[in-house]
């Protein structure tokens, strides 16, 4: 009967050491669940911080992986003109070249030097007692006399000389005729002369007191000499405007 007691107290406490044992486990699923339901919560928490801040955002992702790298260099962009200059050798001078010659008797008796710049009304030089030889523009040379009644290109273009230097009137010459050679044209001639010196203007101008030239000329050389022949070449002459010259090879 002993051995019938002691067989029954054995399987008593193995009883309750299984449910002692089933006790701890139970209590350890339960504190090992909560554990996890934590960890769960923070990492939610933690993860929805990151989506506010923007941490999966695609810029965050080129971020993380251009990490280490250095940013790219930049420079505006600017758009400009492309030239290039290549040095060459040029000579500065003087546009036109022409002669002026004397076409009437007589002789010189002042002369003008190289580089003096003469223009419309002025005297070129000077023949015998001092009698002006008067620059006029115009593209038909000095060829005869001009007095009154007297008509032609040259007329025309002494005419407009005289309009141009104020020392007649337009509206008389017009009147009279641009070509024609007026009681108008012969006043202004009178005027012109004694602006320049003469003493008694007979009104008329007589071959070789006047020359006619395009324009304004700049003496380069005096090719007459004082005391010689007031016929023949004088000086040499450019215009006063500047040009300059560069040979090129066309290609």
């Amino acid at each position: 009967m002993s051995g019938t007691v002691s067989r029954g107290r054995e399987a008593g406490r193995q009883a309750d050491a299984q449910a002692a044992g089933e006790a701890r486990g139970s209590r350890g699923r339960r504190l090992g669940g909560w554990v996890a339901a934590g960890l769960v919560a923070v990492l939610a928490a933690g993860v929805a911080s990151a989506w506010r801040a923007g941490a999966f955002s695609p810029a965050a992702s080129r971020e993380a992986g251009q990490q280490g790298a250095p940013p790219p260099a930049t420079a505006a962009v600017a758009r400009r003109d492309i030239a290039a200059t290549t040095p060459v050798s040029a000579t500065l001078g003087y546009a036109g070249s022409w002669t002026v010659r004397g076409q009437g008797g007589g002789t010189l008796t002042r002369l003008p030097k190289a580089g003096q710049v003469i223009g419309q009304g002025q005297a070129l030089y000077r023949v015998d007692n001092g009698s002006p030889v008067v620059l006029l523009y115009g593209s038909v040379p000095a060829w005869r006399a001009l007095d009154e009644g007297v008509t032609g290109a040259d007329v025309s273009q002494l005419n407009h000389d005289l309009v141009a230097l104020g020392d007649a009137s337009r509206s008389e010459i017009s009147a009279a005729g641009w070509d024609y050679f007026s009681w108008e044209t012969a006043y202004g001639v009178q005027k012109l002369e004694e602006n320049l010196g003469v003493s008694s203007p007979p009104g008329s101008l007589s071959l070789g007191q006047l020359v006619f030239e395009p324009a304004a000329l700049r003496v380069a050389a005096v090719t007459g000499s004082l005391g010689g022949p007031a016929s023949g070449p004088v000086l040499t002459a450019t215009s006063d405007r500047h040009v300059v010259t560069i040979p090129l090879d066309a290609s």
